[in-house]
């Protein structure tokens, strides 16, 4: 009597498929939701991405699709929603893209409403977190130690323009909205 070995015959495309579905299930890692819709960021590798989101020191929500602010009690950010947008510009003129982050957070901050992070690396290659404050921004024309200056409106009437000092971001002016609209400021 000849006995016969058992055959295995699992094609790799089943194994494939098991494999692509397991995956696919995985909830998104927290760089992920933070760049989901991101503008211009093609130019950012994975790493400056996961870089950049570890500075924010956020835990991915447990539907996996929102942000929590770790040590808040403000609600969690939707990825890819108007809670999170995330831009480059290259506000130096080297080519390279710096980072802003915008999140949508009335808890977080204030009437503004949102709150304005501007990554840039530095020398070392490093990403370094500048808080622009509470407000929308906008790149200005005028320019200071090579980079353009940055616009910060909110509530308000009178809204400051920051400015490159060689190493960060600091206030230059203030600029009003409408005519007395930075009285007493």
């Amino acid at each position: 009597m000849h006995k016969r070995k058992p055959q295995f015959a699992i094609s790799t495309g089943v194994v494939f498929c098991l494999f692509a579905s397991a995956s696919s299930l995985a909830a998104p890692a927290g760089d992920e939701l933070l760049f989901l819709g991101a503008q211009n960021a093609a130019g950012l590798t994975a790493q400056d991405r996961q870089a950049i989101y570890a500075q924010f020191n956020f835990t991915v929500g447990a539907d996996g699709k929102s942000l929590i602010f770790a040590d808040s009690e403000c609600p969690p950010l939707l990825a890819g929603s108007g809670d999170i947008q995330v831009a480059t510009e290259d506000l130096n003129g080297d080519g390279q893209p710096e980072v802003f982050v915008s999140l949508g957070s009335t808890c977080m901050y204030g009437f503004a409403g949102t709150g304005v992070s501007l990554f840039t690396k530095d020398g070392s290659g490093q990403w370094k977190w500048h808080d622009l404050g509470a407000g929308m921004y906008a790149v200005q024309e005028t320019q200071h130690e090579g980079y353009a200056d940055v616009l910060v409106g909110g509530p308000g009437f009178c809204h400051p323009v920051m400015r490159w000092d060689g190493g960060t971001y600091v206030l230059d002016r203030r600029v009003a909205e409408q005519p007395g609209g930075c009285d007493g400021q």
